[in-house]
């Protein structure tokens, strides 16, 4: 899934007036979360132009999809993150409000840093996590190879033991949103759980493959028009690049997703037709709809958020769920017009107060509209795990934190076992564990502001669970 509050870069394209150019600065305080943003903005021969950075983090930025500025009011947006702010300016102050998936948050942009802002551009100095190795008794090796499509080209780390041939080779795939080989987190979360992961896989006797996704770090390509067909197109790309490898001739061959990466590690072996086995770690397997009306809920009720609140918009956010599924031939203007009429139709079923207090119908919809509108979320929306789930024969560990909020682990766990259950899998194994989250991490709530604060990066339960799974099999 789309991680909420992480990694929150952008780069702006203007048209405004003079006076909000130069620099801006903010820390979204995300429920005790604190994510430093610098805003710049410059007015190029009348054409403005702009980025908004992470200062903990150096060169990172995205463009946004949309900007307005009427002289006091900015709006912008970045539709592949499902954000929008919108604020009013007043002298050094632009206050307003920031939204991602449809969670409100106070934000004001001021001309000077506020206090706790880093001085400098760069990484900050960031303590490492106690599980990240510090010695590597194994073979590394950078690598690269071409992607799933003409002019992406994929580089990562292949890790192997020291001596002889590997037990298997397992290929990682990362969850959503831009990720490194590591699946890094971001400053803020300082988690990088593939590489805690790989580690312990290339101990125990396995060659791992992980990749920075196309668009990412040194890999090519263009990460914010890709859906998750292209990311999949990838992953079995970093499979049959396994394959060429003569030391690794006849060495069985599987993927092991997190997240949309455990979304994605079926349509692989659908695609490749010889993996030899699949782990789907805190995987989906429900309808998109279903799932995100979920994580939705309670991800919110994790952070404190009235159920009130929550269930507002529900009926809307479930008919425009239904009408996206079953109209996946539009193109992009006629399903942007189309949702908008979806939203139109449901603003009777808001609240009265809030009903009432709605000045422009379709900017109020345009907050629901637009981030449903990328060519990421299009297709998400509307794939259905399970189509690929109940094609599976393939030897399957599925394992779930049950302190997930992102992908809640009883409906999803549940959902692969029948799908194992229609397809006669002979060899299928789905494990609950208890206290986990969305990473693995021991967790009190589940609720992702709370991953940064966890000192585990993947918790040693998890790792033996798949470490004793895969030890059975391949000796």
């Amino acid at each position: 899934m789309r991680y909420l509050l992480f990694s929150i870069l952008f780069s702006l394209s203007l048209t405004a007036t003079a006076q909000v150019e130069g620099d801006w600065f903010a820390i979204l305080d995300a429920m005790g979360t604190k994510l430093p943003m610098k805003l710049e903005l410059k007015n190029a021969d009348g054409n403005w132009q702009g980025a908004m950075l992470d200062p903990t983090v150096a060169g990172r930025r995205m463009e946004m999809n949309a900007i307005t500025f009427d002289g006091q009011k900015l709006h912008f947006e970045v539709e592949v993150l499902g954000i929008t702010f919108d604020g009013v300016q007043n002298g050094k102050q632009v206050k307003g409000v920031f939204n991602q998936a449809n969670v409100d948050f106070p934000l004001t942009f001021t001309r000077h840093r506020p206090d706790g802002f880093p001085i400098s551009e760069g990484p900050i100095t960031i303590q490492q996590r106690q599980q990240e190795p510090t010695s590597f008794p194994y073979q590394r090796e950078a690598v690269s190879f071409s992607g799933g499509a003409d002019g992406v080209t994929l580089a990562g780390e292949l890790t192997m033991p020291q001596k002889g041939k590997p037990k298997a080779m397992i290929v990682l795939v990362s969850g959503s949103g831009p990720q490194d080989r590591n699946a890094y987190l971001g400053s803020q979360i300082n988690h990088s759980p593939f590489l805690v992961l790989s580690d312990f896989l290339t101990r125990r006797g396995y060659a791992v493959l992980r990749y920075d996704e196309r668009g990412v770090a040194e890999s090519t390509g263009d990460f914010s028009s890709a859906t998750t067909d292209d990311l999949s197109k990838d992953a079995w790309a970093a499979v049959r690049y396994l394959r060429t490898r003569k030391e690794l001739k006849n060495v069985p061959v599987g993927v092991a997703g997190h997240s949309e990466g455990g979304m994605i590690a079926p349509v692989v072996a659908a695609a490749d037709g010889e993996l030899d086995f699949l782990l789907l770690l805190a995987a989906p397997a429900v309808s998109i709809d279903s799932l995100m009306l979920e994580q939705r809920r309670q991800v919110a009720l994790s952070m404190g958020m009235p159920e009130m609140v929550i269930k507002r918009d529900e009926p809307a956010l479930r008919a425009a769920y239904a009408w996206i599924k079953d109209n996946t031939q539009l193109n992009q203007e006629e399903y942007v017009e189309g949702l908008y009429g979806v939203f139109e139709e449901q603003l009777d079923n808001l609240p009265e107060a809030l009903r009432k207090s709605i000045v422009d119908p379709r900017a109020f919809n345009a907050q629901y509209v637009k981030p449903l509108s990328s060519p990421w979320m299009r297709y998400f929306i509307a794939f259905n795990p399970q189509e690929y789930l109940r094609e599976l024969k393939v030897p399957l560990l599925a394992i779930n934190g049950m302190k997930d909020t992102q992908v809640p682990a009883l409906m999803n766990l549940n959902a692969i076992s029948e799908a194992m259950a229609f397809s006669g899998n002979p060899d299928a194994t789905v494990v609950p564990l208890m206290e986990l989250n969305h990473l693995f991490q021991p967790a009190d709530t589940g609720a992702p502001t709370e991953y940064g604060t966890i000192e585990t990066t993947f918790d040693e339960s998890a790792l033996e669970v798949i470490g004793s799974w895969l030890d059975e099999r391949f000796k």
